[in-house]
């Protein structure tokens, strides 16, 4: 992308360095949060199905309930204009107190909600009401914490110190389906469809406040304290986004949707995949890709030191290569009806899975200047989330359903590592990456 305005954060001394990596562990644990209250619905869907939709066809349940999941995301963009704007006029701070308040409000919320046998259809409606304020908190968090993060680091080490965002955020994704593994194993079925399932959501509430109680305690980015200092703050970010960075933003776009679709087929809608199609119990599924996501959360942070080495272009490119070149055999070893190989086969397609989400979340803030940047990531990120996020699992089921193929998501994978790989190098052709930063070489 052209040359972007790059304004030097003040001089990594020491106590410029403590502060970054207070701001670091502080933004990277809210998507901790964000990331466990967003997804442990992913995990419990199966029982969502039973809880709050009729009895009868359980696939059509199940739909349903990826239905209500997907609403999340349609609704994200909206949180990205919301959130960005309050990220972009009066700081990253102000925004992230906000998105952590309305997830964590929403998820506790879901767990007090009364079943379908109680009050009928309203309970899946106001299930989809509390799943939609989560994709508007959602469409605000990635943003705001990547540009935080983003103008907070050290220059030289913005990769790994961003690569943080994902790998914690995966970890609140293994702690998602560590407690409904743990549900799972220790409550009776009967049990889990009575009461167990609002186990997972009522822990949102002390981690909600736990976070809020940190967030209200860090400074804003000196970046954007230094172009607010100088009244170089948008009005109106989102007008300015699509009037001037158009093709930037599509760009994040489409790096984003790749990185969404290896998201929610990879890591979240694979303990469905185990579960209802592979036949492993959800014990065993919920296992398997806790164990699979945890690796992969260990294996971030090591792919973003390695794009702080050789730039994040670099990096997504061999991201994509290897969605094409592993998926397959992954998911080969999934389908062999063994619980080891099973576990090796998603180990497996946490390689590309890892590289492509540390590449993403550095790239995507280097697209923009400061003063659209969190809108920019905000709302570029989540117009991938809705289809990439919303869209996969609900299609994956839906194709499952019609051909009794089980290697669907495996193409999937494949082919957006395909579009991500002629998306990334049609960007190089074009010269359009930004040539001022050291992320992209």
């Amino acid at each position: 992308m052209p040359p972007v305005s790059q304004s030097a954060p003040p001089a990594a001394d020491a106590l410029h360095l403590k502060k970054a990596k207070k701001a670091t562990g502080v933004a990277a644990f809210g998507t901790f949060i964000e990331y466990y209250d967003f997804s442990v619905f992913g995990y419990v869907a199966a029982t969502l199905a039973v809880v709050f939709f009729p009895s009868g066809d359980p696939v059509a349940g199940l739909l349903n309930t990826f239905l209500v999941f997907g609403t999340a995301f349609v609704v994200r963009p909206l949180g990205a204009i919301f959130f960005g704007r309050i990220g972009d006029r009066y700081g990253r701070r102000a925004s992230l107190i906000g998105s952590v308040i309305l997830m964590s409000g929403a998820a506790g919320l879901t767990a007090l909600l009364p079943t379908y046998a109680q009050i009928g259809i309203w309970a899946p409606i106001l299930l989809g009401f509390l799943r939609m304020l989560q994709g508007l908190s959602a469409g605000g968090e990635i943003g705001g914490a990547a540009t935080y993060i983003r103008e907070w680091a050290p220059v030289e080490r913005r990769n790994l110190y961003i690569s943080f965002i994902p790998s914690v955020g995966v970890l609140g994704k293994a702690g998602a389906a560590g407690v409904a593994a743990l549900a799972a194993s220790f409550v009776p079925a009967a049990e889990m469809e009575s009461w167990g399932w609002r186990i997972p959501f009522l822990l949102a509430i002390p981690l909600g406040i736990l976070c809020l109680v940190m967030r209200l305690k860090i400074e804003d980015s000196p970046e954007f304290t230094q172009s607010a200092n100088k009244g170089q703050t948008t009005k109106a970010p989102i007008v300015e986004l699509f009037r001037n960075h158009r093709s930037r933003l599509t760009k994040v776009f489409f790096i984003a949707l790749v990185q969404n679709i290896g998201t929610y087929i990879g890591t979240v809608y694979v303990a469905v995949y185990f579960s209802t199609v592979l036949d492993f119990t959800k014990a065993e599924a919920a296992t398997i890709v806790l164990i699979a996501v945890t690796t992969a959360a260990l294996l971030i942070p090591l792919a973003g030191q390695l794009g702080s080495r050789i730039g994040s272009k670099k990096l997504l490119t061999a991201s994509y290569i290897a969605y094409i070149a592993l998926t397959f055999p992954s998911f080969m070893l999934m389908n062999a009806g063994s619980l080891s190989l099973a576990i090796f086969g998603l180990l497996l397609g946490m390689v590309p899975y890892a590289l492509c989400q540390a590449g993403t979340y550095a790239a995507m803030p280097e697209f923009f200047p400061v003063e659209v940047r969190h809108s920019g990531v905000a709302f570029g990120h989540s117009v991938g989330a809705v289809l990439g996020g919303a869209g996969a699992p609900y299609v994956a089921t839906w194709l499952i359903g019609n051909t009794g193929n089980t290697m669907i998501p495996a193409y999937m994978l494949m082919i957006f590592g395909v579009l991500g790989l002629a998306v990334l190098l049609g960007t190089v052709r074009k010269n359009t990456l930004t040539a001022s930063s050291h992320i992209y070489r």
